[in-house]
């Protein structure tokens, strides 16, 4: 396996059509790990995330991944942002083995994974909020008072993945446990028989858990907490421009939905594409 700078060398086991998403420096076979991380030295400082993406993504895939990005600066004030040349640490975007990413910030070249079965916009926001610095929700250390693990039909391979987390290096951010969040497993997870490896203490929210096909409130609200967001936090940040329509003298708007307008902008001609782009990237694209 091709390993890229500041990863490690640890393979993702898959189980049952499942791949351990987080890659992280310590063993796997620790049993404590974190749910939202609190130091601030594994943040990404003012919620700013540089990257860098590679060139092997079809024009759906990254129109897929402009998706993601949007609803991180329309409802979060953390801000994936181009990496400039003097910048060390960043994030690398790229079709590298499956879908994995490490938590939070580390030092020097950080890999996000979207490899081509990983590129539904659920995976993705996923995906990215491990970068943002969240574990999977079921590894709370009070998640014995809200699901019941059942250690019998789990893979043993995978006994890790059912770890809690660690209260010194973490905090829920003040909010409850989420059988909603995009973080959440499904029932299955893992299962080495088809019966089920946790299920809620709650009846009715076997069919809820791991089916998320957006953030939850509360997974928003912890995002902002994190990273100390306006509490009316604002949408994305548009680079505007005003042009005088040629009906009216009217002053209309003419802007970029998103900031990675750059990176699709040979889509711009694209007449399969063109209502996608005038939707998103209306100014880079010309099509005010």
């Amino acid at each position: 396996m091709k390993l890229w700078p500041g990863s490690t060398s640890l393979r993702l086991e898959e189980v049952n059509g499942y791949r351990s998403d987080i890659r992280s420096p310590s063993p796997w076979n620790k049993r404590y790990r974190r749910n939202g991380l609190s130091r601030p030295t594994k943040l990404w400082p003012g919620g700013k995330i540089p990257y860098l993406i590679s060139p092997h993504y079809t024009d759906h895939e990254r129109a897929l991944l402009a998706k993601a990005v949007k609803q991180y600066h329309d409802k979060t004030c953390v801000r994936f942002v181009p990496r400039s040349p003097n910048e060390g640490d960043y994030l690398f975007i790229g079709k590298v083995d499956g879908c994995f990413s490490e938590v939070g910030r580390t030092s020097g070249v950080q890999v996000l994974s979207l490899d081509n079965g990983c590129m539904e916009y659920t995976t993705i926001i996923h995906e990215m909020m491990h970068v943002v610095g969240f574990y999977h929700e079921h590894e709370r250390w009070d998640r014995d008072n809200y699901i019941d693990i059942i250690w019998q039909n789990i893979d043993k391979a995978a006994f890790d993945q059912f770890g809690k987390v660690d209260l010194s290096k973490t905090s829920y951010y003040g909010q409850p446990y989420d059988y909603q969040s995009i973080l959440h497993y499904d029932s299955l997870a893992f299962s080495k028989n088809g019966f089920p490896t946790m299920l809620p203490k709650k009846i009715g929210l076997a069919s809820t858990i791991g089916n998320a096909k957006d953030f939850s409130v509360i997974d928003l609200a912890k995002i902002n907490r994190m990273y100390d967001c306006p509490e009316k936090t604002p949408l994305l940040i548009r680079a505007k421009s005003y042009i005088i329509s040629a009906k009216s003298s009217s002053i209309i708007a003419c802007e970029d939905e998103i900031t990675v307008c750059w990176w699709i902008q040979d889509r711009c001609k694209s007449r399969s594409l063109q209502a996608m782009m005038k939707n998103l990237c209306a100014k880079t694209c010309d099509l005010c």
